[in-house]
């Protein structure tokens, strides 16, 4: 049975004899050289198969459960250390006045960039009570000459569009 492939210069389906696989041949319609692939070079077709959206409701839920147990075993603690010293440990998203907006932008970033898109409109609430110093923090990260190392794998265009829409929802 004859190897058939396309082309990689003009496109038009090959044929080539067994024989041949593995080897360098002429296109016979553009008469470029062409790589004749061998039986292992083809690949299976990728299998998409949509997720399971209950597998997803329940991650999606037991990460809210974590945030609010969190949340709430840090209000407890703050609770108990007395309005001098809050804790060291408390999550920065329990203490607004203390907020460390740099952190929660660059959540924002990476929670857009891996599709989690509830997570970043929450965090995105958030930042939306700080905008003058989210706007300051906006402006240096997509100037900045070297990325946050944290935002190094976000192409900088990507990275300005999700400050772009970030301003855009106030």
């Amino acid at each position: 049975m004859p190897i058939e492939f396309h082309c990689e210069h003009c496109g038009k389906l090959v044929r080539a004899p067994d024989d041949k696989a593995g080897r360098r041949g002429r296109c016979p319609s553009c008469h470029q050289s062409v790589y004749i692939p061998t039986p292992s070079d083809k690949l299976e077709p990728l299998s998409l198969t949509p997720t399971n959206p209950k597998e997803d409701e329940e991650q999606e839920r037991l990460i809210r459960e974590s945030r609010e147990l969190a949340k709430r075993l840090a209000m407890e603690e703050a609770t108990v250390a007395g309005p001098s010293e809050p804790p060291t440990h408390v999550p920065q998203e329990v203490l607004p006045p203390q907020i460390d907006v740099e952190t929660v932008l660059i959540e924002y970033a990476k929670c857009m960039a891996a599709g989690d898109l509830s997570v970043a409109e929450e965090l995105a609430v958030e930042l939306r009570q700080h905008r003058a110093a989210a706007e300051e923090i906006m402006q240096r990260l997509t100037l900045d000459e070297l990325p946050h190392p944290q935002l190094a794998q976000i192409p900088r265009p990507v990275l300005v569009g999700f400050f772009k829409q970030l301003r855009a929802k106030r």
